[in-house]
C-alpha cells in the first residue's frame, strides 16, 4: 500500500536511485505517476508492502518500506529494480549511475569515480549522497554527509 512519505515510520527500510541528470517536470510527473500506482501493488510473496518514495533534488528517488507490516523479499526488491530500469528507458535516464553526488544548496554535482581525485568542486566540507542509508528516521535526521566523514576522506590526505 502506497503512504505519504509523512506517514511512514523511522525504522523504514530505505533504497536510494541517484539520477544521472535533473528531472524535468514532465518528468518528475512520469516517475509520480509510475511510482504511486507501482507501491500501491507493491508485495512480497503475495502479502502487500507499506511503501512510499520522495523526490529529492529533482534527481534522486528514496523508497521507504514498512518491513514490521510485511518484509521486502528479493523479489519485491527485483521488482523494484524492475521499475527504475522502465521508467529510466521510457524517460532516457540512468538511475543506476554510481557517480559522487555533491549537494550544493539545491543542485546536485555528479563526479564519476574516475574524477575524484584532486577535484576542484569536491571539498572536505561539501556534502554528498549517501547511496546506503540505514533506515528512514536516519535519512529524516541528517542524510546528506559531509565528504570528509564518508570513505571520500582519503582523496583529502
Amino acid at each position: 500500500m502506497y503512504l505519504p512519505i509523512e506517514q511512514m515510520p523511522d525504522h523504514s527500510r530505505v533504497w536510494v536511485y541517484q539520477a544521472n541528470r535533473p528531472f524535468s517536470t514532465s518528468e518528475i510527473q512520469a516517475i509520480e505517476n509510475y511510482l504511486a500506482p507501482a507501491l500501491t501493488q507493491w508485495a512480497a510473496h503475495g502479502a502487500g508492502l507499506n511503501a512510499s518514495y520522495e523526490i529529492r533534488f529533482q534527481q534522486v528517488i528514496v523508497i521507504a518500506v514498512d518491513e514490521t507490516i510485511n518484509a521486502a523479499s528479493g523479489c519485491s526488491i527485483d521488482a523494484s529494480t524492475r521499475w527504475f530500469k522502465e521508467m529510466g528507458a521510457e524517460l532516457g535516464i540512468d538511475f543506476f549511475d554510481r557517480s559522487t553526488a555533491v549537494v550544493n544548496g539545491d543542485e546536485v554535482t555528479l563526479i564519476p569515480l574516475t574524477a575524484l581525485k584532486n577535484n576542484p568542486f569536491l571539498t572536505p566540507s561539501k556534502d554528498v549522497i549517501p547511496l546506503q542509508t540505514e533506515s528512514l528516521g536516519a535519512y529524516r535526521s541528517g542524510w546528506l554527509q559531509r565528504a570528509d566523514t564518508t570513505w571520500l576522506k582519503r582523496y583529502f590526505a
